[in-house]
């Protein structure tokens, strides 16, 4: 059995559930990302939000320099294998660094991993209409699968890459995650947008 609408069906159904989502838009709305919630990077004074951002749009670091320089062990000196250093440690230290400027290049993910997510997004409220489930019950399932869809497009991101001796440090060579906490922080919320919070 095959179900039609008239068009005058359809405008009318598409105009009431626009009116319902302008209503419910005017008090809430949904948003995925890194909250400000999500506190500081793990010993750092950087915002998880702000490291989210940094990857998200690249940033241009103005470094003072003063960073120690040298060779981490004897086998590393005899290697001629040059790192950065600990203040204090390491086998012998060569220098410190001048002033410099670091480049950190974007490495899109929330943007492209919600891109990623709209045909489950659509397939979501198609899914919630028919079972007869209110706004804010659908936006509740839009953040999960949003947040669920950025998490996995994270996970999966190859470029850029990360330099050789990151990729060494770490131990991975996915650019976008290091220890996890980044990803796990990603999160969404249904409710009054704070116009404070987020990039403008």
């Amino acid at each position: 059995m095959s179900i039609s609408l008239t068009v005058d069906d359809f405008q009318k159904f598409q105009d009431e559930l626009n009116q319902a989502f302008d209503e419910f838009a005017s008090e809430a709305a949904v948003t995925v990302g890194i909250h400000e919630e999500a506190g500081n990077v793990e010993s750092d004074d950087l915002t998880m939000a702000a490291l989210g951002a940094v990857h998200e749009f690249g940033a241009t670091i103005n470094h003072p320099g003063g960073t120690s320089y040298g060779y981490a062990t004897k086998a590393a000196a005899d290697r001629d294998q040059v790192r950065f250093l600990k203040s204090g440690a390491g086998y012998m230290e060569l220098g410190k660094t001048g002033p410099h400027i670091i480049d950190i290049p974007a490495r899109p993910w929330l943007v492209p991993g919600v891109t990623n997510a709209t045909e489950k997004l659509t397939q979501t409220v198609q899914d919630g209409l028919e079972d007869g489930l209110s706004l804010e019950q659908i936006s509740e399932q839009l953040g999960v699968v949003a947040a669920g869809e950025v998490k996995k497009y994270m996970t999966d991101l190859k470029t850029p890459p990360n330099a050789k001796s990151t990729i060494r440090k770490k131990g991975s060579a996915n650019p976008l995650i290091d220890s996890g906490a980044m990803r796990a922080a990603v999160t969404y919320k249904v409710g009054k947008v704070d116009q404070s919070e987020g990039l403008e």
